[in-house]
């Protein structure tokens, strides 16, 4: 592992927009209210409902504190029910270790400004990706874009955009 972290310590500000879901499933008798749980370690968020929809749009920005420890980013969808347990619409995982590498990669190159690609992610058993993803520094901010595919549902994506702001160095800098 190159750099000077210590396990634990902040990498920066992981902001998680869930931006829609293609193809959910049906909980309900025509339709879903779905809404998304995202966790990260011992942090958790969730999106609002939407109402009796099978392609949701949320656009929502969930934010987390990045950990070196916590490297995997978890995701489950539920339909919301009024008199009953929440049912089941599927979940996803991403490893985060690519965009933590990406974002190492960033400053040790220096790349502040403008676009540029640092890396791209194909699915693997490490994440459920839909297809491959691309992680860019757009204007000082580590982004990947990435669809999910949901697991133990028979259909179902989630459009996620990620982003890592305020990463810790990489080594302490040396006087000049």
């Amino acid at each position: 592992m190159c750099g000077t972290f210590i396990m634990g310590e902040p990498l920066g500000l992981l902001k998680v927009i869930v931006v829609q879901g293609k193809r959910l499933v049906v909980r309900d008798f025509k339709s879903s209210d779905p809404y998304v749980i995202v966790k990260l370690g011992n942090q958790t968020a969730k999106t609002r409902v939407i109402s009796s929809c099978l392609n949701p749009v949320w656009n929502e920005e969930l934010s987390f504190s990045l950990k070196e420890s916590a490297e995997v980013l978890n995701l489950q969808v539920f339909d919301k029910d009024r008199f009953k347990a929440d049912d089941k619409m599927g979940h996803a995982h991403l490893s985060l270790q690519p965009l933590i590498s990406a974002a190492r990669l960033r400053q040790i190159l220096g790349v502040s400004s403008g676009e540029t690609t640092l890396r791209k992610v194909i699915p693997d058993t490490d994440n459920c990706l839909a297809w491959d993803s691309t992680i860019s520094c757009i204007n000082g901010e580590v982004v990947q874009d990435v669809w999910l595919r949901l697991s133990d549902v028979e259909s179902g994506e989630i459009e996620l955009k990620i982003k890592l702001t305020n990463p810790s160095p990489v080594a302490p800098s040396r006087p000049r």
